[in-house]
Order: C-alpha cells, then structure tokens, then sequence
C-alpha cells in the first residue's frame, strides 16, 4: 500500500531524469522568450521606424489637442526607453535560457533584470507607486514560479 500520488511534474511516477526538465520551467522559459521577443520586435520597429515625419503626421491625423498631448508623451516614454528595453530584454533572453539549461545564476540574473525592467520608465516619468505595483503583477508571479526550480537548477 505505498503508492505515491502523481505529481504535476510527474504525472505517470516514472523516475525522472536527474537533468529532465520540470514541465513548470518549460512553459514558464517559453512564455518569458514569448515576452522578450515581443518586447524586442516592438522596440526595434519603434526605433526603426517611427521618426519626426511619422509622429506629425500622426498628430495631424488625431481630432483633439488633448489626444495629440498624450500621444506626445507616449512618444516620449519610448524614445527614451526603447533601446533600454531592447538591451534589458535581449539579456533576458540569455537568462531564461540559462535557466532552461537548468543553471541558477540564470534564475538571480533574471531576477536582477527585471527590477531593472520595472524602473525603466520612471527613468522619464516621475515615481508613481500605483504603476509600480500594477507593473510588480506579472514579474513577481514569474519570479515566484522560477524560484519553485530552482531545487531543479545546478550552481
């Protein structure tokens, strides 16, 4: 009468390959890629292609002063941090995958980028507390679940 329960990670009790990786760190590793490719797709076609010509033209096309305003700032926030989050985020990118190789500095790597990640903005806007923990959401949740790997991960 010792049977043990399947497990996430487990499901059919088979004995697991000391260097297999958890299905956890799969997806999490493929949804992180996901993330920073996408991040790095958009700041790289910002920095290739929106310039002055494109954004008056933009303007010019907006019904309101006050929509043109925003668009300004919006415009702003990305000239100054788009080559910030296309270095941060291609970082990233090598420490996800040293995680996915199943080595911890990847995990503290990551971990360090993303804290940097978050306070790339207010490096334009000022500090604003409720932006900054509607931003935590998703790198907290991320960190939390990379950090149950880390019993997976080798020094």
């Amino acid at each position: 009468m010792t049977e043990s329960i399947p497990t996430f990670d487990n499901p059919d009790n088979s004995p697991l390959n000391i260097d297999e990786r958890p299905t956890l760190l799969k997806v999490l590793c493929i949804l992180s890629w996901i993330g920073a490719g996408f991040q790095i797709f958009v700041s790289t076609l910002y920095s290739l292609f929106i310039n002055d010509t494109v954004k008056q033209k933009m303007f010019d096309i907006l019904p309101s002063d006050e929509m043109v305003s925003m668009y300004k700032e919006i415009f702003n926030l990305m000239d100054k941090t788009s080559i910030w989050y296309l270095t941060l985020y291609l970082i990233n990118i090598v420490f996800v995958y040293m995680m996915w190789n199943l080595k911890k500095i990847g995990f503290y790597g990551y971990t360090i980028i993303q804290v940097f990640i978050l306070f790339v903005p207010f490096t334009v806007n000022p500090f604003n507390l409720g932006q900054l923990v509607v931003s935590l959401i998703f790198p907290i949740i991320f960190i939390v679940l990379y950090g149950m790997n880390l019993k997976h991960m080798k020094d």
